[in-house]
């Protein structure tokens, strides 16, 4: 028959890790502005770059269609819209700008609360160490 483990972690480490963790994921969630910035001005730049390679006849029209799904505004402007197909070589086209992972506000809410609550749970509790059930209640947020 397997023993069991009896586990005690110290409650001043746990409660360390918790804090590290909420800044860490309030920094994240703070950066998201500035990283969705750099991003958009990015891809800003990767558009103008493609535009300028097409402008200077550095590929070949594959396809030209009609586009039918317009509004009523486009309908009556005396203009019609199309969707063209450009092919260009690998090799002239500039790295496309990837998008940092963003912190989405519902899931930081959600883990900052959690992470909150078991500070308070924590900082109730009279007892130097913390058994196993407790810190697997809460090891998500480690």
């Amino acid at each position: 028959m397997a023993k069991s483990l009896n586990l005690k972690i110290k409650k001043a480490k746990l409660v360390t890790s918790l804090e590290k963790s909420l800044a860490d994921q309030t920094k994240k969630f703070e950066a998201n502005d500035k990283n969705e910035a750099e991003y958009e001005k990015a891809k800003k730049a990767y558009e103008t770059a493609i535009a300028k390679l097409i402008k200077a006849g550095k590929g070949e029209v594959t396809e030209v269609s009609k586009c039918h799904q317009y509004g009523w505004e486009r309908k009556n402007s005396g203009k019609l819209q199309f969707s063209v197909t450009y092919d260009l070589p690998k090799g002239l086209i500039p790295a496309e700008p990837e998008r940092k992972d963003a912190v989405c506000e519902r899931e930081y809410n959600r883990t900052k609360q959690g992470i909150e609550n078991a500070l308070r749970m924590l900082n109730l509790c009279d007892d130097e160490f913390v058994n196993a059930s407790t810190v697997a209640s809460i090891s998500e947020y480690l």
